[in-house]
């Protein structure tokens, strides 16, 4: 007569298997997953610091923008379309998505938990922040977060680079900024 079940010592070693594969797998696809967000951070604080030298560099107005349908972050600039004489043609510029830089795409389980700007909260996923050309640029915090990381990027409107603060650590320490005009280099009063 044919054997038709398992034994309970064969589901045992079936179990065991299972779960010694299963102990092997996970970590590296955790490990896969924090490595690809590390990847897109560093991705956001580099498209910060071009925003930040470009607004310091060029004669040209530039902007941080969410696509609301894609929901990537990419650098815009502002183009006028200029005749002959050099003459404007249109009163607004047009903008367009910087062609040196990749649009940003946060993958699954990844998301911009907060936006602030100068102090105010931006809200959902259709936003602009300009710089003034000749001008100031504001301030900006973003707080990504997702299963493996938690961190908030700030961009002082006077920094060349972000500021990476990640989830329970101490944040660094911040240089005080001082009026040169009433303290000497050595910070003797005058």
């Amino acid at each position: 007569m044919p054997r038709r079940a398992f034994t309970l010592i064969e589901v045992i070693i079936a179990v065991a298997i299972v779960a010694i594969m299963a102990a092997m797998v996970v970590p590296r696809v955790t490990r896969t997953t924090k490595a690809e967000h590390e990847a897109v951070i560093a991705r956001v604080e580099d498209l910060l610091s071009m925003y930040a030298f470009r607004s310091a560099t060029s004669s040209q107005q530039i902007a941080l923008w969410q696509d609301p349908e894609t929901e990537w972050m990419t650098l815009l600039v502002a183009e006028r379309d200029f005749d002959a004489a050099g003459e404007s043609r249109n009163q607004r510029a047009e903008w367009f998505a910087d062609r040196r830089l990749q649009p940003i795409a946060f993958p699954p389980g990844m998301e911009l938990a907060d936006l602030t700007v100068d102090g105010f909260s931006v809200s959902g996923t259709d936003w602009l922040i300009p710089t003034v050309p000749g001008g100031g640029r504001p301030s900006i915090e973003m707080h990504i977060v997702s299963e493996a990381i938690d961190t908030t990027l700030l961009l002082d409107s006077t920094a060349v680079a972000p500021l990476r603060i990640d989830a329970n650590t101490d944040a660094p320490a911040v240089r005080e900024t001082r009026d040169m005009s009433e303290y000497g280099s050595r910070g003797e009063k005058w």
